[in-house]
């Protein structure tokens, strides 16, 4: 059976940037539900000065990441742009929680 090549975006970053397994479903639909949460309160209320959305809003998105290696990969060319050193440390936080959470 011929192997077949695998789309750029989903190729392993040279530099250690690992695709993770997928985990549990209801894991995931709990990552989903409390970042989609964070980020619409972040939203809404981030006018607000008791509630930071710079806060709220990339703790929503990571949390949706995990859940989605899609929105990963979509938030790793967006970052990788911009931020190196930024996305290697994300990275690192998120293998440690996909490591607690499966």
């Amino acid at each position: 059976m011929p192997q077949t090549e695998r789309h750029p975006e989903l190729q392993s970053h040279p530099l250690g940037d690992e695709e993770l397994p997928p985990l549990r479903v209801g894991v995931r639909i709990l990552l989903f539900a409390l970042g989609s949460f964070l980020v619409l309160f972040g939203l809404i209320f981030g006018p607000l000065p008791l509630i930071p959305a710079i806060v709220l809003v990339p703790a929503g998105v990571a949390l949706l990441s995990l859940a989605s290696n899609r929105l990963n990969l979509r938030l790793r060319a967006f970052i990788m742009r911009r931020w190196p050193n930024a996305w290697f440390r994300i990275q690192r936080v998120r293998a440690w929680l996909h490591r607690r959470l499966s």
